[in-house]
């Protein structure tokens, strides 16, 4: 299992995280300001990247819960639904975030691809593990992980009683790694707390030119 560094380009109207060009993944977020998203349609959002394709969504509850879309597609929308992950190359997977933290993958023995939503909620529950246990994959080396844009923790202040929830479940180390405590107030990383979590799972960092 891998970390990726990010690789960014920073067009007019979305920025693109190229990382995953190598497996010809494509990765965008919108800069537009759509106001309400569930009020813009899919073939809205397809139609403002040029996107000819399925668009696979989810409505999102801050669940662990991860769906897997074989290629024979049943369905496009998927309730109580965190995380979607498709070997389908003719799909898009539509998430959607405002502080939480995306969370893309791709493992390379099953061309399995997708993203999970992981905000505070998400990360408690290890969403992100979820998604790996659902590639079942035989060798973890082959899966790649990429972190995308999420609340720093300079501004994430929680209170006590979430971080006492976190250090009950969680390892003394990553729980003293990702918390920030400042004038008896407690700052949260969300995506240390995720890297910790994978490499703890048995992840390695790779750095991809």
């Amino acid at each position: 299992m891998n970390y990726i560094d990010k690789d960014i380009i920073d067009h007019k109207d979305y920025i693109e995280f190229t990382t995953f060009n190598k497996f010809n993944i494509k990765i965008f977020f919108t800069k537009k300001h759509y106001g309400s998203i569930p009020e813009k349609s899919k073939e809205e959002v397809a139609k403002d990247f040029s996107l000819d394709k399925i668009m696979l969504s989810c409505h999102q509850t801050h669940s662990d819960n991860v769906v897997l879309v074989d290629k024979n597609i049943n369905s496009d929308y998927f309730q109580n639904t965190d995380g979607i992950l498709t070997s389908n190359k003719n799909t898009a997977v539509l998430t959607k975030y405002a502080d939480c933290l995306p969370i893309f993958i791709y493992d390379e023995e099953t061309k399995i691809f997708g993203a999970v939503h992981s905000g505070w909620k998400g990360s408690f529950q290890e969403i992100v593990k979820r998604a790996i246990e659902k590639i079942n994959p035989k060798d973890l080396s082959t899966i790649n992980i990429l972190f995308g844009i999420g609340i720093s923790c300079e501004k994430y202040n929680v209170g006590k009683e979430f971080y006492e929830d976190f250090k009950n479940k969680f390892s003394r180390e990553i729980v003293n790694k990702v918390f920030s405590i400042k004038n008896n107030e407690f700052f949260f990383d969300n995506q240390l707390f995720n890297y910790y979590l994978l490499k703890e799972y048995g992840g390695k960092k790779r750095k991809y030119s």
